[in-house]
């Protein structure tokens, strides 16, 4: 069986930012009080405490404690408490938020109290209301610009020689690791259905690997500290870390740039049902969404008012984006425990 001798190995976790934007001129709602809302580790939560978190307080004078959790966490934590949730508003990857459905944890959205609802096109709200996809992300492959010279155009280019030790992985118990494995299948001849080839590749770039890592937050870290120069990663991470100025810039593959959505949800037996909702709004916003697919952080926006930025759109515009590499979660969620449990046995350990 083949591993990361541990001295090689780096689990990190990712870094945190803060900032405020404020919402001009819109009416403030009368409440008070706060909710637990949970993020992403890394880019995420800057982006969020930067823009969605002080919108939300401009709208309502509540507070918010922004956790930053992995969608598998949350799930684990809202499911083990769910007479009592942790948290009122939940942020998920598609494929870990509709998994979760067959949980029973989600309340369905109050439409009344999410005026902004009315500009995300249909495709983007789960039909039966418990939860709307705020964003996407594009993922292809991040190389250090100082270190390599002529860009990746390939998966299989993790495999060269000349990148021993330096090729960095993400755990399968993140959203990007499950959707990069799939391609990684698919790139030898599997699919949702067949991983065995996703893992012959991995195995296969083991002697290359120089750390693992989580999640993305965590993956930016090593990019930012030198540990690796090549991985899949996200562009809005990478965006994230061409702020802090680490050489880094992210390449399409020959077989295409990949897409992953992420949605906001009401946690079932929330006692702040009203301000779960305004935290909702707000995030689905024209403004934030806006200010959130500007640099660095460069996150796609389902909004129909949401502006476009140059940087996202370098990656297409959002009917190429329909077109992008995606995931049947349908096929894959059943397979995702094992599959986890199988990572962290063979690849990560």
């Amino acid at each position: 069986m083949n591993t990361i001798d541990t001295s090689r190995r780096q689990l990190i976790w990712g870094l945190a930012g803060g900032g405020a934007l404020a919402m001009a001129g819109r009416p403030v709602l009368a409440q008070s009080g706060s909710i637990a809302a949970t993020t992403y580790p890394g880019a995420w939560e800057t982006a969020h405490r930067q823009h969605l978190v002080p919108a939300f307080q401009a709208e309502t004078r509540a507070q918010v404690n922004l956790v930053a959790s992995l969608a598998v966490d949350t799930v684990s934590r809202v499911v083990a408490g769910r007479a009592n949730p942790p948290f009122d508003v939940a942020l998920l990857d598609e494929g870990p938020f509709l998994n979760a459905i067959q949980q029973d944890i989600f309340e369905k959205l109050p439409v009344d109290k999410i005026t902004n609802l009315k500009d995300i096109p249909p495709r983007f709200v789960e039909p039966s209301g418990l939860g709307v996809f705020a964003s996407a992300q594009v993922f292809g492959i991040a190389y250090n610009t100082d270190k390599i010279k002529t860009p990746p155009r390939s998966w299989n280019d993790l495999l060269k020689p000349e990148f021993k030790g330096r090729v960095g992985l993400v755990g399968l118990g993140s959203t990007l690791g499950s959707a990069w494995i799939v391609e990684l299948a698919k790139l030898r001849g599997g699919n949702e259905e067949n991983l065995e080839p996703g893992f012959d590749f991995l195995k296969a770039v083991l002697p290359n690997v120089g750390a693992v890592a989580p999640n993305p937050g965590s993956l930016a870290t090593l990019f930012q500290q030198g540990q690796i120069d090549i991985s899949v990663h996200y562009n809005n991470n990478v965006g994230d870390l061409q702020a802090r100025g680490v050489p880094i810039a992210l390449a399409r593959p020959d077989t295409g740039w990949s897409l992953v959505l992420a949605a906001f949800s009401i946690i079932k037996n929330t006692r702040n049902v009203d301000l779960a909702a305004a935290y909702v709004n707000a995030a689905i916003s024209p403004e934030v969404q806006t200010k959130m697919a500007e640099a660095p952080f460069f996150v796609a926006p389902t909004s129909r008012r949401a502006t476009l930025s140059t940087g996202v759109q370098k990656y297409g515009t959002l009917a190429d984006m329909e077109k992008f590499n995606r995931v049947d979660w349908a096929k894959l969620n059943p397979r995702r425990a094992a599959m986890i449990e199988r990572f962290n046995r063979e690849i990560r350990v």
